[in-house]
């Protein structure tokens, strides 16, 4: 489309020179410049058509309108109160349908644990707190089509394992409290509450394991999270303690005004009481947040923070780590006579003003046979009773602090291997139980024996009461048929060997 220079100057050369000589001059002006322009870069010229450009106009404009769609569709999606009224209606629509249900009538209990949600989570809203809302919404829904779906693919949230003193459940918000016992399961929506001296174990699916401390109150706030079909193991404390032990997942305890996120393969203790909540990260790592959001806290091993309902939270501070235990040896044996003594030893802690000794007869120590501050590392102790015995040591910081407990320690006392100069040759008792199923791979282990015998399940020791009730978790691998040896053995080393057969479904 476009002549260059050097073009038109071909052309001129070929043409006559009309006028003469009087002409000459002007064609040879014009051959200069055009020879002169030729030095210069060549330029061409393009044509575009108008409809070409209206085009190219619409594709532009299409693009800026899906980009401007694309950033309000992400902006809405992402918006905390377009997510809670999305999770709210979805919540409500599920509640409508099991309303509807032909069987509603079996499943009313369900119906009013979800409306109860649904409302909670409207309430939620209502006060822009609209991540509470949209959690709780979730929750209402996975109640509703649980109930729908019959349950019975669906395993329980967590099961009580073990259960010392008064304990009790509620099904709901609505139900009677009924005793609790170690084949209780629990499901979403469901209370537990703990007496004085009284003390439970509860474990998740995942495995992560809560102990809860004496006059407790706290539900269970499990749920399945519909983008991922997995569980959450969750725990709303009202008050009380409760000591979150984790393995290969996360684990959330909602307290008044915060949030606690413990970390995988961490161990944190909360305690709730109606003016604070104290937090201490006793291994591994847990996080904190208000409830109403904002910035999260992480503490590492031996740090605590406190907290109060309006979710104000404390600057960390450094605990006082636990001594190491020393003596007596772990599930050392004495023998029983008119006075007999143990004395305890522990290591001096850097750092500690003083030290906490507790001795109980439970393991989750409910009750304490003793319960003193010492400023020794040392202590001596009458035994005066068969049993075993569980000891553990908390150092007292410079302020007066106490920093979280060593692990315990056990001993056994034991009456002698003779009664009345006759040598025992007597097997001791033991009475098993079925294997119970808590969840998943994980099955209870249970039965009685004499007081002050030892009891193996698969060669590894476990507890025994004072009263001769031991149980055990067992995670089985193998799926089909697994055996489990129980040995029993008392003082005077007779022995009573039983086995079970647990068959693992795929």
């Amino acid at each position: 489309m476009g002549r260059s220079w050097s073009a038109l100057k071909k052309k001129r050369r070929s043409l006559p020179i009309p006028g003469g000589p009087a002409n000459c001059y002007n064609s040879r002006r014009s051959f200069q410049m055009a020879k002169k322009r030729e030095t210069g870069a060549d330029i061409d010229w393009y044509l575009i058509s108008i409809d070409r450009l209206k085009q190219i106009g619409l594709v532009l404009f299409l693009l800026a309108l899906g980009g401007a769609g694309w950033w309000f569709w992400h902006n809405q999606k992402t918006n905390p109160k377009t997510r809670a009224e999305s999770a709210i209606a979805d919540a409500r629509q599920a509640l409508n349908a099991l309303a509807g249900a032909p069987d509603f009538s079996a499943h009313r209990s369900e119906f009013n644990r979800a409306q109860q949600k649904l409302d909670e989570a409207n309430t939620h809203l209502n006060a822009t707190r609209y991540e509470q809302a949209h959690t709780v919404a979730v929750e209402s829904q996975t109640i509703s089509r649980a109930a729908m779906s019959g349950g019975g693919d669906l395993e329980s949230d967590a099961q009580l394992i073990t259960v010392e003193g008064d304990v009790k459940y509620q099904k709901g918000a609505a139900g009677d409290w009924k005793e609790a016992d170690t084949r209780t399961a629990l499901m979403n929506g469901d209370w537990v509450k703990t007496g004085n001296s009284s003390s439970a174990e509860l474990i998740f699916s995942s495995g992560t394991l809560y102990t809860v401390g004496p006059n407790a109150l706290l539900e269970i706030y499990s749920s399945v999270n519909p983008a991922t079909s997995r569980k959450t193991n969750t725990v709303k404390m009202r008050v009380g303690s409760v000591e979150v032990a984790t393995t290969s997942d996360t684990s959330t305890v909602r307290t008044p005004g915060t949030q606690v996120v413990v970390e995988q393969q961490s161990t944190a203790q909360v305690g709730v009481r109606e003016e604070q909540t104290s937090i201490v990260s006793m291994r591994g790592g847990a996080s904190v947040a208000p409830e109403a959001g904002g910035t999260a806290v992480r503490l590492g091993t031996g740090e605590k923070v406190s907290s109060t309902p309006e979710g104000t939270i404390s600057p960390v501070k450094k605990l006082t780590m636990p001594p190491a235990l020393m003596s007596p040896g772990d599930n050392q044996v004495f023998q029983l006579g008119p006075k007999l003594q143990v004395q305890m030893i522990w290591q001096p802690q850097a750092g500690a003003s003083g030290y906490v000794l507790q001795v109980s007869r439970s393991r989750l120590f409910s009750t304490q046979e003793i319960n003193t501050r010492r400023a020794r590392t040392a202590a001596t102790a009458e035994v005066t009773s068969e049993g075993s015995f569980y000891w553990r040591v908390a150092s007292v910081g410079a302020d007066g602090d106490v920093g979280p407990f060593s692990g315990f320690r056990r001993f056994r006392v034991s009456g002698g291997s003779t009664k009345s100069g006759i040598t025992d040759r007597t097997a001791p008792v033991l009475r098993m139980k079925a294997p119970f199923h808590v969840g998943g791979q994980f099955y209870t282990i249970a039965g009685v024996t004499e007081p002050g015998a030892t009891v193996f399940i698969n060669d590894e020791e476990v507890d025994v009461a004072s009263g001769g009730a031991f149980q055990k978790l067992v995670a089985f691998d193998k799926i089909g048929r697994n055996v489990v040896v129980i040995k029993a053995v008392d003082p005077a080393g007779n022995q009573k060997v039983e086995s079970q057969v647990v068959i693992v479904e795929e």
